[in-house]
This record gives C-alpha cells, sequence and structure tokens, in this order.
C-alpha cells in the first residue's frame, strides 16, 4: 500500500524525531562525504598520476559495495574525474566505458529477455522440475552441470543468462506451489523498488554465475584463455593453461557446490534449514500440480519454437567464431576480427524483426497467419526497456575503463617497477603470491577478458614469475557483479547486491587464489 501511495516527491522514508535513529537514515549520505575526505592523504603521494587514479578508484568501489549511490549514477564517476584528474580524455574514457564484450551482455540480456516474452523459460522449467522435482538442493547441482556444460561449449556469458532464466521460471514454479519462499520481508531501500530474494534463491543464482567462471578456465573455446594464450610470449598454449587450471577450477567447483549449501541452503541446519523445512508439507502434491501447470500451457507454438531456434542459432554462431582448436568463420574476414558482439547483436536484431505469431514457410506459401491482425515481434522494446538491468550494465561499463584507466595512469607500470628481479630466485616465490594477489585483485575490479587485453601486455614485463600467476588468477572473478559480465546479469536480474557476492565468493576467491599460486608454482618449469 505505502508503495502504491507514494508519489515522486514525497518523503520516501517516514519522519523520525529520535535522534538515536540518525545512522539509521542517513549513514550514506554520511558516508559518500567521509569516505573522499577520509582517503584524500592518498592524493599526497607519487606518482601523482598513479595516486590520483587509486583514489578515484579506492572511493569508486566503496560507493559500489556499500551501495552509497544508485548504480546507474554512480557508475559515470570515471567519466566525471578521470578527465578532471588529467589521466585521460574524456572521448578516450567514454569510449572504454563501451566495448564489443558490453554489447555481448546487451544481446545475451536481450535473449533472456525473450525467452520469458515467448515463455520458452517456463517450458524448459518444467523439463527442470520433473528431473529435480521440488528439491533445492539437487536443483543446484542440476545448474552447476547444466551452466558448466553450455559455458564450456558455448560461452560463459550466454550459459549464464541462459540458465539464469531458467533458474528463474524453476523458483518462480517452487514460489506458486510454496515449496520456498522467492522474495524475503526486508524492506527496499528504495520505495517502489523490486524485493530481494530470500537466501535459498541467491544460492541457486549465484551458483548459475559462479559455475559459468569456473567453466571459462577450463574450456580451450572461450575467452579469457584464448586472449591470454595471443598476449603472453613464446608457446604458452591454450592447452597449458587448462593444465595449470583444470586442478584448482575442479577442486573449487566441488567447494562452490558445498559452500553454497552451506550458507545459503542450510545443509549445516541453522535459520535457512528451519524456514525450508517449513515448506516440506507442499511437495507431496508439487509434482502433479506442477504437470497441471504444465498441461495448461499446452503445446510448444510458433512463438516459443522460433524463440528456442534462434537462441541455439545464436549458440552455434559464438561457439563457432574462434574456436582455437580449428579455424572459425571469423577467420573467413581476413584481418578484419569479428568479436562476440558481431553474432550476438546480429541474432539479437532477428529477435525484434521475425514476427512471433506465424512461420515464414507460411507467409509465402499464402497461407493466412496463425492469429489475425498485426504481427508483433519475437521480442518487443517495452519489454526489453523494463527487464534490462540498466544500472548493472552501465557499472560494467565503469569496470571496462577502470582497466583502461589504470593503465593511461601508469598504475600498471608502476606496479611492475616495483617487483623484484626475476634472476632473485628467493623473491620470485614473492612474486608469485604477488602475481596471484594482484590478479585476483583486477579481476574482480572488471571482467577477466577486459583486464588480460590490457593489462597482461604490461605484466609480462615484470617476469613470468610475476606474469604466470597473474595470468592464471583472471578467472577468480567471483568477489562483485562487474567481475564478470554473468555475474553482472545475474546480479541485475536476481535483484542481488555487492555484498551478497562477497559473503558467497570470498571462500572461494581464497581458496582459488591459493591454489592457483601453488599450482602455477608446481608447473611453471613444464609449461613455460
Amino acid at each position: 500500500m505505502a508503495t502504491q501511495d507514494y508519489k515522486p516527491g514525497d518523503i520516501p522514508l517516514e519522519e523520525q524525531d529520535d535522534r538515536k535513529l540518525f545512522c539509521k537514515y542517513h549513514y550514506k549520505g554520511v558516508l559518500l562525504l567521509l569516505i573522499p575526505i577520509l582517503l584524500a592523504p592518498i592524493l599526497i603521494g607519487t606518482p601523482v598520476m598513479v595516486t590520483r587514479f587509486i583514489y578515484l578508484t579506492l572511493c569508486f568501489y566503496l560507493i559500489y559495495i556499500l551501495n552509497l549511490m544508485a548504480r546507474g549514477a554512480a557508475a559515470f564517476i570515471y567519466m566525471v574525474f578521470i578527465p578532471v584528474a588529467g589521466i585521460a580524455s574524456s572521448k578516450q574514457v567514454s569510449v572504454s566505458y563501451y566495448t564489443d564484450l558490453i554489447f555481448f551482455v546487451y544481446a545475451a540480456i536481450f535473449m533472456g529477455i525473450m525467452m520469458d516474452s515467448s515463455r520458452v523459460s517456463e517450458r524448459l522449467a518444467f523439463l527442470v522440475i520433473w528431473l529435480v522435482g521440488g528439491s533445492l538442493k539437487f536443483l543446484q547441482i542440476f545448474m552447476t552441470i547444466a551452466v558448466l556444460i553450455v559455458a564450456i561449449l558455448v560461452n560463459p556469458t550466454l550459459s549464464a543468462a541462459f540458465w539464469m532464466k531458467v533458474s528463474q521460471a524453476v523458483i518462480a514454479e517452487y514460489d506458486n506451489a510454496g515449496v520456498v519462499k522467492r522474495d524475503s520481508d526486508e524492506k527496499p531501500y528504495e520505495v517502489g523498488s523490486r524485493p530481494y530474494p530470500t537466501r535459498p534463491v541467491i544460492g541457486i543464482y549465484l551458483t548459475c554465475c559462479y559455475t559459468a567462471s569456473f567453466a571459462s578456465s577450463l574450456s580451450p573455446v572461450v575467452n579469457p584463455n584464448g586472449v591470454i594464450s595471443d598476449v603472453f610470449p613464446g608457446d604458452f598454449t591454450v592447452k597449458e593453461m587448462i593444465t595449470i587450471m583444470a586442478g584448482p577450477c575442479v577442486l573449487g567447483m566441488v567447494i562452490m557446490v558445498f559452500w553454497m549449501q552451506v550458507l545459503f541452503l542450510g545443509l549445516l541446519g541453522g535459520s535457512v534449514k528451519r524456514e525450508l523445512a517449513e515448506f516440506e508439507g507442499a511437495k507431496g502434491g508439487f509434482k502433479q500440480a506442477s504437470a497441471d501447470r504444465k498441461q495448461a500451457l499446452g503445446p510448444w507454438g510458433v512463438y516459443s519454437s522460433l524463440a528456442l531456434e534462434l537462441i541455439i542459432c545464436l549458440f552455434v554462431l559464438v561457439a563457432t567464431r574462434k574456436p582455437r582448436i580449428v579455424d572459425g568463420w571469423d577467420s573467413l574476414t581476413k584481418g578484419a576480427e569479428s568479436g562476440l558482439s558481431v553474432p550476438g547483436i546480429g541474432v539479437a536484431v532477428l529477435f525484434f524483426a521475425i514476427p512471433a505469431n506465424y512461420l515464414f514457410c507460411r507467409y509465402y506459401l499464402c497461407r493466412p497467419p496463425e492469429k489475425e491482425g498485426t504481427a508483433n515481434s519475437l521480442l518487443g522494446w517495452k519489454a526489453v526497456n523494463n527487464n534490462t538491468p540498466w544500472g548493472e550494465i552501465f557499472m560494467l561499463g565503469a569496470a571496462f575503463s577502470c582497466v583502461f584507466c589504470a593503465n593511461a595512469s601508469g598504475f600498471n607500470q608502476f606496479v611492475v617497477d616495483s617487483l623484484s628481479s626475476d634472476d632473485n630466485k628467493e623473491l620470485q616465490v614473492w612474486n608469485f603470491l604477488k602475481g596471484a594477489l594482484f590478479g585476483t585483485l583486477m579481476t574482480n575490479f572488471s571482467p577477466a577478458t577486459t583486464v588480460a587485453k590490457l593489462t597482461l601486455p604490461t605484466m609480462i614485463k615484470g617476469g613470468n614469475s610475476f606474469a604466470l600467476p597473474f595470468a592464471t588468477a583472471l578467472h577468480n572473478q567471483f568477489l562483485l557483479p562487474v567481475s564478470s559480465p554473468g555475474n553482472t546479469i545475474v546480479a541485475g536480474w536476481g535483484n542481488l547486491r555487492p555484498f551478497q557476492f562477497l559473503m558467497g565468493g570470498s571462500v572461494l576467491a581464497l581458496f582459488m587464489f591459493i591454489t592457483i599460486a601453488g599450482f602455477t608454482a608446481l608447473l611453471r618449469t613444464t609449461v613455460l
């Protein structure tokens, strides 16, 4: 009722005379003032441009993690202050926000929205429910396997988007049947915004994006493995990259499944297990209820069939673009590289162009459409505008810009210059640890592919004992929604906040940091 009565200009929070409630209602505004002031001593240091970049980056990510400002507004901090700081021109910074990868993210999001519009996600959800029943634990294991397969063979971003929509449809069925509660009782910060998910639902959503990150480490056909092998000097191949990453990633996925079940699905007891136990009684008639709903949905129509066919077409085009193990269709262009945005946006255009209620063959054979009147397209812009997480995408653009600004400010070269020589055998172990730690830091600030393209060429100058663990640690992208495009999409659609990624990914990031440094040190003589 409060949401319906609220109008622009009204006070979003109730008035209070109790001064003790100041922190509850005004801490965000206070922190917005304190953070830049408390970090200001950084600006005294040298080199000047490097310290300015560090200052702006710390302010930006603290504002983001603590959710002190609307994400769509905070995303443009770099665009405003990097030119003012004298690090790079506004044109360069603006271009850095809109990379090839961000347009591919748009394509993945459009695909997911079309899945909902055509009800493909619901139809696939009933298939998943037939396999896993009403068990959240089995659902998590299924999603881990499904996301892993599609991510390895096609692309992690597409896999996370595709299965995120299916998992949302499954959770919606669970919620309707009383098997699990989808929305929490926590009051949203912004009036009228979507409700936050409950902890079991968060666990399922995080499984989708975390598995996609692990899969990118094990695949010879998707980035960043390919980009790393291209940038790295010598004969460092994708196969050798996977050799290093296989052990940490397989163990990491086992730990991820266990940790998500402990933290979010109540494996070891606690309040979550008690809450899920309250819904056990609803599981008795769940399968029959879901079968009835599936029957009410009816058979696959033209709309759903066309949508699924285009999704499969998108998967095939992305998988065969540059598989590296064989020549892909991108090699036919001879010098002009076709990035992921080419197949992504190319097929996405068809989402808007192809009519939804009849097949082309029926039209060209002079047969009337199934539904008389104007033929709507498979995907409408109104649905896109309402369901695209614009704020999260803008933040992802800012994460791309972070990597560019680190290079433009001289920060990357400053890091390399501060390293000890590779000739000093006693200090090589510290370089390994520094490389793994710095790679983990950078890939959580920005997606691994972007870091590999823009930062790795400079890191190579620091020697193999630093560059190799840095390169392998770029797969350690768990801590923030901007750490990978898959994280961004899941956070936007699932209404997840940065601290939930920190809570879920901290153990994974620590484990991967330790194992990556160890495996890289163990295998360095065989891969270089």
